[in-house]
């Protein structure tokens, strides 16, 4: 339809006049701070140590001082408490709050670099503190802005009169890929908006303003959960004191309403996310950890007969509500983005039907366009019925040809960005175009991309900020700052959330919250009355004998990342165990020729399995052979079975599976991980340096099994991350003793070799327990190979494999035997059958037998190695088949 010249009157009309609102929430602001009346403490405290002076900047608003230089009567609290820390107390919380951060993780995202000395996320030791007054208009102004955007969403896929009538213009619309055409006239789009979030600041002059709106996702709530449970760990008794609202009771309403919705007493509630690659990842991870709900992946979903079903160990188990955390046009391949597997094939069809609930729903982020802002007002009176109380600063849509002749004649007070950009991960906003930085070619090209794009942009006067104190770590400073708000739909209003997120943001170089240092606080809101106790958010057991053990509704994903995670913590395992005792071997006495030989062909054994991959330069250093093949195996790049590329799976999958571990295992993990040393080679060091770093790097290992063996309940995912580490451990130890025995040599060196063996496999002292000789091959086999008393052999491992595979949910057709459940009998059969003094006879030591016979002639022993070796990464692809990916083994014509 053609341009409404009543839109443009619309716009100009409210963004040009005096705002009534605006000039109320000055004046209350006002008088917030020139009341110091009913507070705890009476007067205004002034700093009275040097070390402490704060002094807000002149001209510009400051949230803790007025103009005098006087503390608010809210913060007090916390600035008298904060003034009387010596400076080594204000240092230790500092170091505390910052030791918290990288023990929750929300520092470092599961594919950060552990090397990089800057910390991409980091809490204020100073919060920003409300006053009651000004935070109930806030609440006031926040509902108004949700119901306002709910309503909106709701005529863009209902009626359209909002197009029909001249207050939007179609083109803004339609232009935007946000816009799912697919859910025109859903009826669950009239209340469509569950979770809305905005991005506030502060002028100069003290007003708050709208930098973006988030309508599509929680917009990273888990975010602002984890900082305050990070700053209070360390600042508990000020949060106390300055009498603040806590979280609790806001996601209990939230649990409330989300099973209101779902039309069941006891809904199967999962938060969808796109994965670890994300950057709101941990926010959606730590919002379900804290809600207890599922967290789910696309993948994890299919739908069938219109319902969205989780795929489990024990099969397809429905979801009753989503919460969204992915982009809407990602959520169906079929009907939506053809790219987007973010979601599952046929959800959009599901959703329709009603067959699962989705909140927030589908296309939402149609009302987070940016140049919706102009408009606003009108629209506010049309469907409310009343003023908007909050507004964005001065923006116009560049798809209107006035407003584009309006920003080139004032181009040096102008920013310009996308109108639409997406949530994404709170402060990392894309950094806008400066028109003051422009030079004449650059705004020739500016101009082009208006013609042809214009309809996706918009520009934004720049704005200065207001600041907050923000400790630097040796003194409080100004700041600019912005916060980011999070409501939720309660009945027929919003209520918000206590608190918020709030970062230093990187002054005027963006329309929306851009913090480049990634350096946020806490937000505390003040109350005036007393606080009733809050005990949690979980509820109580209304129902006697309504317990829970269940296991088997495991997700296929979650089974799949904790067998991996088994995996690849037994191999570092094992790797520090070979390249320790190189090391040893070499530092003893240099040993013999043969014995260099041994601890050469154990360290091929994993350096071969990466054929292609570099191998360290043997003359780095003056170093041996056994020192470069040890320094390959721990910072060799691109090795399948190196060190680095161990580490890096085993965080990986350690962050997908936080959930199901204790903290204090996630902890002994996390610390591991970000030990630089394990990333960053040497230089020349001296072996028994390394072999005591390998030894710290051992305890950690032992202490995380410890952990997982204590702590984690004998359910399914206990299970598979014991078979991970079974296979991996039997897999090594038959490959060692494969590689060593039968190298050439062993006739004349087969005492070292045992020796080396017994050694990593760490069991050389119940060797020495059990026998008064030197280690014999007979000996040897019956204890790492037949022995199912010890932990280290093989024998162990096949029992304990067959022990968990016969207690798996998937059940046999026609009361056979699953194919796994075959394949492990065989090979445990196989190890409890044989005998160890005709596994020993190797033809390799007959002296009386020539070389053809050699040759030709395979020992009992080789072929029992090699029959593990090949049969254990066939259990792992049939476990992969049958319960990670639920494939199945032979394909149907279709």
């Amino acid at each position: 339809m053609p341009y409404d010249e009543k839109i443009v009157g619309h716009a100009l009309e409210w963004q040009t006049c005096g705002d009534r609102m605006q000039l109320d929430q000055a004046k209350m602001a006002g008088e917030s701070k020139s009341s110091s009346d009913g507070t705890a403490l009476g007067e205004r405290v002034k700093p009275s140590s040097p070390s402490m002076l704060y002094q807000a900047l002149p001209g510009i608003h400051d949230e803790m001082m007025d103009v005098s230089g006087a503390v608010l009567p809210h913060w007090q609290q916390w600035f008298h408490a904060f003034s009387t820390w010596t400076e080594d107390e204000r240092a230790s919380h500092f170091e505390k709050l910052n030791q918290v951060v990288r023990e929750t993780g929300i520092a470092f995202d599961l594919f950060a670099d552990p090397y990089e000395a800057k910390q991409p996320w980091s809490i204020d030791l100073a919060p920003l503190i409300i006053a009651p007054d000004e935070w109930q208009w806030l609440q006031t102004a926040l509902s108004q802005r949700a119901r306002l955007f709910n309503a909106i969403n709701a005529d863009l896929y209902g009626p359209r009169k909002l197009i029909q009538e001249g207050y939007l213009p179609a083109e803004l619309v339609f232009s935007d890929p946000s816009y799912l055409r697919a859910m025109h006239g859903h009826k669950g789009m009239f209340n469509g908006l569950q979770f809305f979030a905005a991005d506030l600041a502060k002028g100069a002059d003290g007003t708050w303003r709208v930098l973006d709106n988030h309508a599509e996702t929680p917009a990273g709530v888990g975010f602002a959960v984890a900082n305050r449970i990070s700053l209070t760990h360390c600042e508990g008794n000020l949060f106390r004191q300055s009498n603040a609202k806590r979280l609790a009771p806001y996601f209990q309403q939230l649990q409330n309403t989300l099973i209101d919705r779902s039309g069941l007493e006891d809904p199967h509630i999962a938060i969808l996310s796109p994965g670890p690659e994300h950057p709101d990842y941990f926010s959606h991870a730590y919002l379900a950890r804290y809600l207890g709900y599922l967290l789910v992946e696309g993948g994890d979903l299919v739908c069938q007969n219109n319902q969205v079903h989780l795929k489990t160990l024990a099969g397809l188990k429905p979801i009753d509500l989503i919460v969204r955390s992915i982009e809407g046009a990602k959520a169906d391949p079929l009907e939506l983005n053809p790219d987007g597997f973010d979601g599952a094939t046929s959800m959009v069809r599901a959703v329709r039907s009603m067959g699962v609930k989705m909140i927030n729903e589908l296309g939402t982020a149609i009302v987070e366009n940016r140049a919706i802002a102009p408009y606003l007002p009108p629209i506010s009176q049309y469907l409310l019925g009343e003023d908007l109380m909050l507004r964005e600063a001065p923006r116009w849509w560049l798809g209107d040809p006035a407003s584009v002749l309006h920003v080139m004649k004032n181009l040096d007070q102008m920013l310009i960005t996308d109108a639409h950009e997406g949530s994404g991960r709170p402060g990392e906003v894309r950094p806008a175009i400066d028109g003051a930085t422009l030079t004449e070619q650059d705004k020739t090209a500016l101009v082009q991309k208006m013609s042809l794009m214009g309809k996706t942009m918009v520009a934004e006067q720049k704005l200065d900020f207001a600041t907050t104190p923000s400790w630097t770590g040796q003194s409080l400073e100004p700041r600019p700052f912005a916060v980011r708000f999070f409501t939720s739909r309660k009945s027929q209003n919003y209520e918000v959330m206590p608190g918020g997120l709030s970062m230093s943001v990187g002054g005027t170089q963006a329309i929306g919250l851009f913090a480049p240092e990634g350096l946020t606080r806490d937000v505390w809101i003040a109350s005036d009355t007393k606080l009733a106790p809050f005990e949690s958010v979980w509820p109580t057991l209304d129902k006697a004998g309504a317990y829970s053990r269940a296991g088997r509704s495991l997700q296929s994903r979650i089974a799949d990342n904790l067998f991996w995670l088994g995996r690849n913590v037994e191999r570092i395992e094992w790797q520090f165990r070979l390249c320790r005792q190189a090391l040893s071997r070499l530092d003893e006495d240099s040993g013999p020729e043969e014995d260099q030989r041994t601890v050469i062909s154990a360290l091929n054994s994993l350096i071969l399995r990466a054929p292609k991959a570099p191998v360290f330069d043997a003359g780095f250093g003056g170093m041996n052979e056994i020192e470069r093949l040890v320094r390959t195996i721990l910072y060799g790049k691109n090795r399948t079975h190196g060190f680095q590329e161990s580490v890096y799976h085993m965080h990986r999958l350690s962050g997908l599976t936080r959930d199901r571990m204790s903290s204090e295992a996630w902890r002994i993990l996390n610390d591991f991980f970000t030990d630089r040393r394990w990333h960053k080679e040497p230089g020349f060091v001296h072996s028994g340096q390394v072999i005591d770093l390998l030894d710290k790097g051992l305890m950690s290992l032992a202490a995380f099994s410890g952990m997982a063996m204590e702590n984690m309940t004998r359910n399914y995912g206990w299970r598979f991350l014991d078979i991970g580490r079974r296979v991996e451990r039997a897999e090594n130890l038959a490959g060692l003793f494969s590689r060593l025995v039968f190298a050439p040599g062993m006739a004349t060196d087969s005492t070292r070799r045992m020796m080396f063996i017994l050694e990593v496999a760490d069991s050389f002292i119940t060797y020495r327990s059990r026998y008064r000789i030197m280690p014999s091959l007979p000996a040897v086999i019956d204890l790492l190979l037949l022995d199912e008393a010890n932990p280290r052999s093989i024998a162990f491992q096949i029992a304990a494999l067959s022990d968990h595979i016969n207690s798996l949910p998937m059940e046999p057709e026609m009361g056979l035997r699953s194919e796994e459940n075959r394949l492990i009998l065989a090979l445990l059969s196989e190890i409890q059958l044989a005998e160890g003094h005709l596994l020993s006879h190797i033809p390799q030591m007959d002296e009386s037998k020539d070389i053809e016979q050699v040759i030709t002639e395979k020992s009992q022993l080789e072929n029992l190695l090699d029959n593990q070796m090949s049969k254990l990464p066939q259990l792992t692809e049939i476990l992969t088949r049958r319960y990670f990916t639920h494939t199945e083994d032979k394909p149907h014509r279709i």
